[in-house]
């Protein structure tokens, strides 16, 4: 090739990698989502969500990781990784509240904006994020309750089933649900339910199943076992439905209870699993999240941080009650 033609190449090949870099062709950014655990049915339609927002942004890229199963240390060290390696915009969904705003302190340190997603941070931690994205929590769990004494109920005993006991979210549901029961405002909160408007919990109550399926159905086998005149059982998560089988086994002796509602069975959550459950009136009532919403607007509220442009401090994403007559018609279709 002559020094004519070769000088050719180069320049164009210059001209190419300008245009290439050019104000026309963004950078792709990548956005983290830290999730408490994958192993759980809440956790793919928040991927699916985060997909699918990056994939209409164009020039997002989604980046969906937590432990496999329930793991507080592996969750904080995910989004540990996710600062060190320099991502544009980080969610987390915070197992320990803690923890994780240490992390979220060395990302807003590295000027890295932050959201929390399903699961926030304490009170004293919020200014280390720029929103939340999720459930009205409190007002999830006072959903649950109002369900349980729109069923007749007006006293008796109530034994909650929770995650794991330092989740912010889940603690809010459970003071949401004992506030109700209990007939008082959030600003008079109960720490348990002792008598109030003549609710008790048993001995052994509340139940944390940190996450793991297969505790929790023993769980609701074991609660209705030692408290066999249970007036009421509130799960603020779906856990122990994802194990249809064992929650089959340890429910359906109780199904004439259950029909009459001389039991009254509420569980969080409305995913597949669940739903031909409380068409059998093995629940009476489910109350579903919008866990896809979460996914899209984190990354919407990310990008729109990276721009410099200003979010909204909380992103409700909703929810919607489910009954036997619409489980399996038009139950679980908005929210999922």
């Amino acid at each position: 090739m002559s020094l004519k033609n070769v000088l050719k190449v180069t320049v164009g090949a210059a001209a190419l990698a300008l245009v290439m870099s050019g104000p026309g062709m963004a950078q792709e950014k990548e956005f983290a989502l830290v999730f408490k655990v994958l192993n759980n049915a809440f956790s793919p339609p928040i991927k699916a969500g985060c997909e699918a927002a990056a994939a209409k942004l164009g020039d997002v890229k989604c980046t969906y990781v937590g432990p496999t199963e329930y793991d507080e240390a592996k969750q904080v060290q995910l989004a540990q990784d996710m600062v060190t390696r320099g991502v544009a915009g980080l969610g987390v969904s915070a197992g320990n509240p803690k923890a994780m705003a240490r992390i979220m302190k060395m990302a807003q340190e590295k000027g890295i904006p932050v959201v929390t997603f399903d699961t926030d941070v304490l009170p004293e931690d919020a200014g280390l994020r720029s929103t939340y994205i999720g459930t009205d929590n409190y007002e999830f769990g006072q959903a649950l309750a109002q369900k349980v004494l729109e069923s007749g109920k007006k006293g008796g005993t109530v034994c909650i089933q929770s995650g794991a006991p330092a989740s912010e979210n889940l603690k809010a549901r459970v003071q949401g649900i004992r506030d109700t029961l209990a007939g008082v405002t959030k600003d008079k909160g109960v720490e348990s339910l002792t008598g109030q408007n003549g609710w008790t919990e048993p001995a052994g109550c509340p139940v944390y199943n940190n996450d793991d399926i297969t505790l929790a159905a023993q769980q609701v086998r074991d609660v209705m076992t030692k408290n066999p005149k249970l007036d009421a059982f509130v799960a603020v998560g779906g856990w122990a439905q994802y194990a249809p089988q064992a929650y089959k086994q340890a429910m359906e002796p109780l199904k004439a209870r259950l029909d009459s509602k001389d039991l009254v069975v509420v569980f969080g959550d409305n995913f597949g699993p669940q739903l031909p459950l409380l068409a059998e009136g093995l629940s009476q009532f489910n109350i579903g999240q919008r866990p896809y919403d979460m996914g899209y607007e984190t990354i919407m509220a990310l990008d729109k941080l990276t721009k410099g442009e200003k979010v909204e401090p909380f992103i409700k994403t909703g929810t919607e009650v489910c009954t036997p007559a619409d489980a399996l018609t038009t139950c679980g279709k908005v929210a999922n």
